[in-house]
C-alpha cells in the first residue's frame, strides 16, 4: 500500500484535484471504520461519474482493510466502492494515456492484491440480506470483480436502461426492468 504519509499522494487526483487530502480521510476513517457517512462522504471524490480518478487506485487497499474491520452486514458500501472502481476503469486498471485517472506504475500490485483480498469479503457479505437495489450493485461488484467490468456496469445502471420503441418512437423502459431496477 502507498504509505498514508508518502508524498506521492499530491501526485494523484480525485474528482476536485489532487488527492494531497485523501491519506488524512482515510486514517480517519481507519481509527473508526464503522463511520458510514464519513465513508460516504469519501468515496464519490475517488470514483464517480464513470470515472475512477488515480488516487481511487491508491485508496482501494485501505478501504478493502476497513471492510475486513467491519462485519459483512456493513460492509456493503466498502465492496460497491472497490468493485465500481473496477467498472470506471473498464478492467483491472489498464494504463492510461491520462494523467488524472491512470494507475500509477507503483500502485499496480497492491491494488490488484486488493482486488483479490475483497473476493471473500464479497462472498460473506453476499449472503447477508439486502434491499433489492443493493442486490444489484453488489451483483454489479461482483462482476467486475470477476472480470466482467462491462456486465457489472450494466447491472450497475440497469435502473437507466431504456430504450426506443423501433415502431412508434416511443422511450420504453420495461416494466420488468423497473421492477428488479430497486
Amino acid at each position: 500500500m502507498l504509505p498514508l504519509n508518502d508524498l506521492r499522494w499530491s501526485e494523484l487526483c480525485t474528482r476536485n484535484g489532487d488527492a494531497a487530502w485523501v491519506p488524512r480521510r482515510l486514517a480517519t476513517l481507519l481509527e473508526r471504520p464503522d463511520d458510514l457517512p464519513a465513508f460516504q462522504d469519501l468515496w464519490p471524490w475517488l470514483c464517480s461519474e464513470g470515472t475512477a480518478w488515480s488516487a481511487a487506485y491508491a485508496a482501494v487497499p485501505y478501504v478493502v482493510e476497513l471492510a475486513k474491520r467491519l462485519p459483512p452486514d456493513l460492509r456493503f458500501e466498502h465492496i460497491y466502492f472497490v468493485g465500481l472502481v473496477v467498472m470506471c476503469s473498464g478492467s483491472d486498471a489498464l494504463p492510461s494515456t491520462e494523467e488524472e485517472i491512470a494507475i500509477k506504475p507503483y500502485l499496480l500490485d497492491s491494488y490488484r492484491s486488493a482486488l483479490r483480498e475483497i473476493m471473500p469479503l464479497l462472498a460473506e457479505t453476499l449472503i447477508c440480506e439486502h434491499h433489492l437495489s443493493d442486490t444489484r450493485l453488489i451483483l454489479a461488484a461482483a462482476a467486475a470483480l470477476k472480470g466482467h467490468p462491462k456486465l457489472g456496469d450494466v447491472l450497475n445502471r440497469l435502473d437507466c436502461i431504456s430504450g426506443e420503441c423501433p415502431k412508434c418512437g416511443e422511450c420504453v423502459f420495461p416494466e420488468e426492468l423497473q421492477e428488479v431496477a430497486g
